[in-house]
């Protein structure tokens, strides 16, 4: 009887430490939509209606007015995006940014449809 508790609690044990990990599943992120309230799909996405926001959020922290970026590149509006091919390779082929972060899988969707649909405004 003591050798089964035994195996029972080393085996709740292991479930326990099994079950934790650093990578947690990723919380759902929230379906994109534009000013209008409508959903931003692949077919739809342009700057005006979520990459200017996606760059705004995570990217101006390096390369807006004052970021370590800045030398790089600057952040400056839809000109400033279009207008350097280097930003789909480093988001979207590279992965190597945005630094010290990541894009989640809806983000780097929305991102390749709006460079595949040549960077609508």
């Amino acid at each position: 009887m003591k050798k089964i508790n035994f195996y029972f609690y080393g085996l709740a044990i292991a479930l326990a430490f099994a079950s934790c990990s650093k990578k947690q599943a990723a919380e759902p992120q929230p379906t994109p939509t534009n000013p209008s309230g409508s959903e931003v799909t692949t077919a739809n996405v342009t700057y005006s209606n979520y990459v200017g926001n996606l760059i705004q959020t995570k990217c101006s922290g390096c390369h807006g007015a004052n970021g370590e970026g800045n030398s790089t590149w600057a952040f400056t509006g839809y000109e400033s995006v279009k207008n350097d091919g280097r930003i789909k390779n480093a988001t979207l082929v590279t992965m190597r940014m945005p630094k010290g972060g990541s894009l989640s899988a809806k983000e780097k969707e929305l991102l390749a449809a709006w460079f595949d649909r040549n960077m609508p405004q």
